[in-house]
């Protein structure tokens, strides 16, 4: 008992700027370490290896995939903490726009089956906000409930045709083409190609509605046409261009 006091008491004549400097030198200490192992790990990969072999470059590779490594961890952890807190403040206090608000944030985190739970009661409360419906209806159908996302789509364009700059459209198309519903689905292309102009996305999604309805000749025509609206498309906007890309050629090749 006695020996536990002494050492409170020793602890307690310790300078604060004494222990941040140990916790400094400890953290430094791992980090060096972590880098050690790392290039120990990487000079001995196929191939790989022979880079982080030579003298001085190797090391300091090694140095900056660890600190890019763990900053990204950190980041993502503060991240994680952020959001917890927000779904608790949103979770305190249950009324509709907090549920919906809710929702949208577990959809964020890839959390659509806990976002249609959320969205539904958003619904109940609000059953006239089309964003609670478009996001149910985006949620339903990343959990491959095709008939509830096309209800919640539906009900979405009821509301506001234009609703998400016509994305709602987009996704009702890809609904229906999955269902195999072609003419419903070129019908909805239509509308939003109307009021926006055709994409890539677009395009591709009506080739994939054309081959539904077994017009292969027309189908490959819009599978090729992506390739065309890719090109034209703002420097900004190629990234994801590029994706529709690949699956258009991919679509022309199966």
């Amino acid at each position: 008992m006695g020996g536990t006091q002494h050492k409170d008491e020793a602890r307690a004549w310790i300078p604060p700027a004494v222990e941040g400097y140990h916790s400094q030198v400890a953290r430094l200490v791992g980090f060096f370490l972590l880098v050690v192992a790392v290039f120990i790990v990487l000079t001995n990969v196929p191939i790989l290896g022979a880079i982080f072999r030579i003298p001085f470059i190797g090391f300091w590779l090694a140095l900056i995939l660890v600190s890019v490594g763990l900053s990204k961890l950190a980041q993502n952890a503060l991240a994680r903490r952020r959001m917890r807190a927000l779904e608790r403040q949103l979770g305190a206090v249950e009324t509709p726009h907090n549920q919906g608000k809710l929702g949208v944030l577990h959809a964020g985190r890839g959390g659509h089956r806990r976002a249609v739970q959320c969205l539904q009661r958003a619904i109940g409360g609000e059953p006239e906000f089309a964003e609670w419906h478009y996001r149910l209806g985006v949620s339903q159908l990343a959990t491959s409930d095709l008939a509830g996302a096309r209800l919640a789509l539906e009900r979405t364009i009821q509301l506001n045709e234009d609703h998400a700059y016509g994305e709602a459209l987009l996704r009702l198309a890809e609904v229906q083409t999955r269902l195999d519903e072609g003419g419903p689905a070129l019908g909805s292309l239509a509308r939003y190609e109307r009021a926006h102009g055709p994409n890539p996305e677009s395009a591709y999604r009506r080739g994939r509605a054309l081959r539904v309805l077994g017009k292969k000749d027309e189908a490959r025509a819009a599978f090729r046409e992506v390739n065309e609206l890719a090109r034209r498309q703002a420097h900004y906007q190629r990234r994801s261009a590029a994706r529709w890309v690949l699956r258009a050629y991919a679509a022309r090749c199966f």
